[in-house]
């Protein structure tokens, strides 16, 4: 599997880098974009297009990851990008909410490399 354009939205510069790193290592992917919050992500994508696919944290200040995955779901040219969540919120109400509101994939922080690669090849199949 391999992916040109992947969106990483998290608050923490620290979490957005160790994905990023994961993502180029395990998938060879050539642009990882970041963004601290749903705002910014909405921004980037504005700018730069549909990406193949998002990892997204759900508590983030001024547009949390909920507000975003609806959004993005709700716009045409966006609305197919599959959404992973990655986030603390580990109950399994957490992510029923977020799988009904469209997420792809749900991975609970703190998380291993090897389970983001595992929900992420599981989402998004023979990619």
């Amino acid at each position: 599997m391999r992916f040109k354009k992947v969106l990483v939205v998290d608050d923490s510069p620290t979490i957005r880098k160790m994905v990023s790193f994961s993502l180029k290592k395990m998938f060879n992917v050539e642009t990882v974009f970041e963004a601290g919050d749903g705002l910014e992500a909405l921004d980037v994508l504005g700018k730069e297009g549909a990406v193949d696919f998002v990892i997204c944290d759900i508590n983030m200040p001024n547009m949390n990851g909920l507000e975003f995955l609806k959004k993005v779901k709700s716009l045409d040219e966006f609305k197919d990008i599959p959404i992973i969540m990655l986030t603390t919120e580990g109950r399994e109400e957490d992510r029923q909410r977020a799988l009904k509101m469209g997420a792809d994939g749900y991975v609970v922080k703190p998380f291993k490399p090897e389970k983001l690669k595992k929900e992420i090849e599981k989402v998004l199949g023979g990619s």
